[in-house]
């Protein structure tokens, strides 16, 4: 019996004049076809990462503890760590953490399981937004393959972080925004309100400043709400209030339990604090500049566009929609004095769909031939890596990683190469581009894993704690060891000025401490590599009389 299936054709075409899609085939392999309707299958790439990748000191660590601490102090209102109270950041994180490990015992990878789904998520809700913004299907599709191909995203899509769950939140207030802008008042309203709350509980005011300028200039990109502009501003503030209360129905109370200082923490010195003068992370203004070009990569290299796009940029609505959204909160997070790249992540979805856009009317081509080299230069240095970091001492941990991880990059970069045509496709650059980060954190998994572990001194710990031995650990330790250990109480921290009375006062404890930063001239019952530092611990006895230098720069 013959076969009436049909070879599957594109729907769009370029605009007259366009710079196009010549590039783009009329007949697509069955295969290219599969993978250019369904994107989540690439999230299936990064998932061995979500079950090989340890947690990452010092962040993942910290986050872990937090949420371990609450569900062993059953203490859901007021996060802590290492016994107090922890106001750097809203619970919302350690909330879902805690749900996962009801459902699947406490592990690690449940925590990088959760932010994994919220990345699905937020691949859900860019294609929801496409829709609302008249791209089509095709459009929504090559949003969502140039989000999920993004460099910085793939490389943080399972990472514990809140950056990560603050990004769907961003993209569910936004297509609330969108549901507003077509007449959808009191869908837009609910829709809006509570993804503003739970990204204000998430982390924090900042989900304000991630949204807020999408807001503020909607006349510029919607005609409709230019012409009732009074009315719909008066909506958004409907939306606002309610996101506002949902977060404050938890600030408050946690703010009278915690207390006074705990309040004053949590409303002062994680919001206007941080925006005027950031006590950590403080980089230049330009920095921004220097590191989004790399966060963006492929793109960077494989957009290719003529002078008559950017007339494009600023007539479709679109892109003006995008623009709106990610170019003025960028310059202000350029003028606060705390820089993450991660601090971006909730823009990025605005360059997916912005470059959407150009690719699907024609005025952007793909040109792979420059990632294709950049992976090939990445491959034969991962595929050095052992014989560099054999000759070098600060990379010697990596001495063990496998030549054939590098060997691989370099096949997907060739297969770039050869594929030529098929190649200029933003599903298989995208693919190939997923690819390379799967080989590489799967290179990289096990050497950072067995450098950054600290699980046999927190045994330890656990161990003296169940035994009823003291323990302290010289200096503060951003709960390093609560949740690789599964501590049951808090780990006492002492300055090192204490540390020949406390040793007097208990003999036969333990102390604990990193002694790059420490050095304590006394030979350890154990110690081991942490980073570019030695975690150790000493019996008390041994520590009374030994010597200490603590050359930390003092606060």
């Amino acid at each position: 019996m013959q076969s009436t299936r049909q070879p599957v054709h594109l729907d769009i075409s370029p605009r007259p004049g366009a710079q196009g899609n010549d590039f783009r085939p009329q007949v697509r392999l069955e295969w290219l076809s599969f993978l250019e309707t369904t994107p989540f299958v690439s999230v299936l790439l990064l998932l061995p990462a979500v079950f090989t990748l340890a947690p990452v000191p010092i962040d993942e660590t910290r986050y872990l503890a937090v949420a371990w601490e609450m569900r062993r102090a059953t203490e859901f209102l007021v996060p802590h760590l290492n016994g107090q109270w922890y106001a750097d950041k809203p619970p919302l994180l350690f909330w879902l953490i805690n749900l996962g490990w009801s459902l699947t015992g406490v592990h690690a990878w449940s925590a990088r399981l959760v932010t994994l789904l919220c990345s699905i998520l937020s691949l859900v809700l860019i294609g929801r937004i496409c829709l609302r913004l008249e791209l089509g299907q095709q459009g929504a599709r090559l949003a969502q393959w140039m989000f999920v191909g993004t460099l910085y995203f793939a490389l943080f899509a399972n990472a514990i972080m809140f950056d990560v769950l603050l990004t769907s939140c961003v993209l569910a207030a936004l297509l609330g925004l969108l549901q507003i802008e077509a007449g959808e008042h009191r869908r837009g309203i609910w829709a809006m309100g509570v993804a503003i709350g739970a990204g204000i509980l998430a982390k924090g005011p900042v989900m304000l400043l991630d949204i807020g300028f999408a807001m503020a200039l909607v006349p510029w990109w919607s005609v409709r709400a230019r012409n009732r502009w009074r009315a719909f501003f008066g909506t958004l503030g409907c939306a606002v209030v309610l996101g506002i209360a949902i977060a404050l129905a938890w600030a408050i109370p946690a703010g009278i339990d915690g207390g006074p200082d705990y309040a004053r923490a949590l409303f002062l010195h994680q919001t206007f604090d941080r925006m005027t003068s950031s006590f950590a992370h403080g980089r230049p203004m330009w920095w921004y500049a220097m590191i989004l070009p790399i966060m963006l990569l492929p793109w960077t290299l494989a957009l290719r566009g003529s002078p008559e796009t950017w007339r494009f940029l600023w007539q479709s609505k679109a892109c003006r929609f995008a623009l709106a959204w990610m170019i003025p909160t960028l310059v202000v997070f350029c003028l606060i004095n705390g820089k993450q790249p991660h601090y971006l992540l909730p823009l990025l979805p605005a360059v997916a769909v912005v470059g959407a856009t150009l690719v699907a009317h024609g005025e952007c081509r793909i040109s792979s031939g420059a990632v294709a080299l950049l992976m090939l230069a990445a491959g034969g240095l991962l595929a050095a890596m052992p014989w560099i970091a054999s000759r070098r001492v600060w990379l010697a941990p990596y001495a063990s990683i496998s030549p054939s991880w590098g060997f691989s990059l370099c096949a997907v970069a060739i297969a770039l190469m050869l594929m030529r045509q098929r190649a200029r496709s933003v599903a298989v650059l995208a693919l190939a581009s997923l690819i390379a980060i799967d080989l590489a954190e799967s290179a990289f998994a096990r050497p950072i894993g067995d450098h950054n572990d600290v699980t046999p001194v927190a045994e330890m710990i656990r161990d003296a704690q169940t035994r009823g031995q003291l323990i302290a650990h010289i200096g503060w330790h951003n709960g390093l060891y609560e949740f690789a250990g599964r501590l049951q109480m808090p780990l006492q921290a002492i300055r090192p000025s204490e540390l020949r009375a406390w040793c007097e006062q208990h003999p036969d404890g333990l102390v604990v401490a990193m002694d790059g930063d420490l050095q304590l001239d006394a030979v350890p019952v154990y110690s081991k590599p942490f980073r570019d530092a030695r975690a150790s611990v000493w019996r008390a006895s041994d520590a009374i009389n030994a010597h200490l230098v603590d050359i930390r720069p003092t606060d």
